[in-house]
């Protein structure tokens, strides 16, 4: 074990961590600090170029560094950033944003904008969706940061009340192996969903206290965003925090702007968060969702609703030969990994005038802001949205026009 060395904190990561200098001039890692800080390391990891290290001592502290008002914060995987104040978090998530587009964009001055905050001022209470992993005595928490260790947490502050509402009241739950629990924000709709079979003990313990468990996959629960009601199957995606959600609905119809007579594509649809509100607006909606229990739902909704969403079941890569004529713009909010070259490469041969990128990776969103520009567009604008507080990630909305011919 190497003796601890004193590290000046100059920048975050996108994963979280803190960057400085070693003596050696190799880039070293440190989850806990912050830029600005001097601190005292150990080096727990070491290669050629950088270094992972960890804080033993915060030798000069930034003004805004906070204690973390969760007792579980050192242990809990959950959360990275509850010792920075919460409008500091949202400056250094910009920072992250614009250091991936400099970086994978090849943009030297990109155009983003200061990352907007969602929900409670303290950045609590608005997880609306959360697994938890079971412990050997049966209870609840999550894993221990870079473990598959279950770790026991009797109370999460990120969670919407109504979710800590039956976190705290959960009985030790034998035979369970993950529990994942869901609410529909403005219904008060629930749902505990178990993977491994509780033993009757336990399921009866948990129905007497007003939490009946069901397999996972089962069931479904109603949400409002807007004026939108959305039925959302336990198999479904929909994002974390409702009120981000709206946040992002808001973001996508200002920047797509579509007209009455304008045709827009909604890729990675899901259960038709963006396509029911352009549907009120474009003259014509093509959804594409690919998971069947996401289509299932997203038909639902445009039958309910009587609008002109036209659902295409396939997977994005394939769906744009089904198109008919021109396709004005479109909106995409793919998993993690972002859309990839040959996605990128479809969307800009469809030619849209706008194109807006949803991402919850802003490494991911650098790659497809890339490859885009490559085929013919340019990025405008992007806007932050603390979907996340207290961790490092970050939502995003990126808007792309197409580049005007000399």
């Amino acid at each position: 074990m190497t003796e601890p060395v004193d590290v000046v904190l100059h920048a975050m990561a996108h994963g979280g961590e803190a960057i400085g200098r070693l003596p050696d001039g190799r880039t070293v890692f440190v989850h806990g600090g912050i830029p600005g800080e001097t601190v005292r390391v150990e080096i727990q990891q070491e290669k050629k170029r950088w270094a992972r290290a960890r804080l033993v001592e915060v030798v000069e502290a930034s003004g805004d560094r906070r204690e973390a008002p969760c007792p579980h914060f050192d242990a809990c995987g959950g959360c990275q950033w509850q010792h920075i104040d919460l409008g500091r978090q949202r400056v250094l998530k910009r920072d992250i944003l614009i250091g991936q587009l400099q970086h994978l964009a090849g943009i030297e001055e990109p155009p983003v904008e200061d990352v907007r905050g969602v929900g409670n001022d303290d950045g609590f209470g608005y997880r609306n969706h959360v697994l938890l992993s079971i412990d050997d005595e049966g209870r609840a928490g999550y894993l221990r940061a870079g473990t598959h260790e279950p770790v026991a947490v009797d109370h999460c502050a990120v969670l919407h009340p109504l979710l800590q509402e039956w976190h705290e009241a959960l009985p030790p739950l034998e035979g369970v192996k993950k529990l994942e629990l869901r609410v529909g924000t403005r219904t008060a709709q629930r749902l505990a969903m178990t993977r491994g079979r509780p033993s009757p003990e336990s399921a009866e313990a948990s129905s007497n206290r007003g939490i009946p468990l069901v397999p996972a996959g089962t069931g479904e629960l109603t949400e409002m965003v807007g004026t939108h009601k959305l039925r959302i199957s336990s198999k479904s995606f929909f994002q974390v925090n409702t009120e981000g959600a709206e946040t992002l609905v808001d973001l996508v119809l200002e920047m797509l702007d579509p007209g009455e007579e304008d045709t827009v594509v909604d890729a990675y649809a899901g259960v038709g968060l963006f396509s029911l509100p352009l549907a009120e607006r474009a003259r014509r909606v093509f959804a594409v969702e690919r998971h069947p229990a996401a289509v299932r739902d997203l038909r639902f909704h445009s039958e309910e609703a009587k609008t002109s969403i036209h659902v295409i079941a396939t997977d994005v890569s394939e769906a744009f030969a089904q198109l008919p004529g021109r396709v004005d713009h479109i909106v995409a909010d793919p998993t993690r990994d972002g859309l990839g070259e040959d996605v990128a490469k479809s969307l800009t041969e469809l030619q849209p005038e706008r194109i807006v990128l949803v991402a919850c990776d802003p490494a991911a969103l650098g790659r497809d802001v890339e490859a885009l520009s490559r085929g013919g567009y340019v990025l405008e604008r992007v806007v932050g949205v603390d979907m996340f507080p207290h961790t490092y990630h970050v939502e995003a909305v990126a808007l792309l026009r197409a580049r005007q011919q000399d």
